[in-house]
């Protein structure tokens, strides 16, 4: 996921609940903040660097993800958002397509 003003990108991610997943995260040009609502996982992501960290979701829901840290005029609408599945559910989402939309 790249941090840039004032937008993440990808905007959503699904992924299956119950399965070791690795965020990694860059900035293309100042420091972002990023949280995931509803868990204790905050992140700094700082340009130059990848911010990397691993988590499982226990079950499946949806989680705004902010940033946190001041980017500018525009911060109060940069956010992303993670989608998390029913892991058989994930398997059928992904059975012809390399990826799964957000617009289940």
């Amino acid at each position: 996921m790249i941090g840039q003003q004032y937008s993440f990108t990808p905007q959503c991610l699904v992924v299956p609940a119950n399965t070791l997943i690795t965020f990694r995260r860059a900035s293309a040009h100042v420091i972002h903040g990023m949280l995931i609502t509803g868990t204790n996982m905050n992140l700094m992501i700082e340009p130059g660097f990848i911010s990397t960290f691993k988590t499982t979701f226990d079950r499946p829901g949806d989680h705004l993800m902010p940033c946190h840290e001041f980017c500018g005029t525009g911060h109060e609408g940069m956010w992303a958002n993670v989608k998390v599945v029913d892991k058989n559910a994930f398997m059928r989402l992904t059975d012809h397509a390399r990826r799964a939309s957000c617009g289940l």
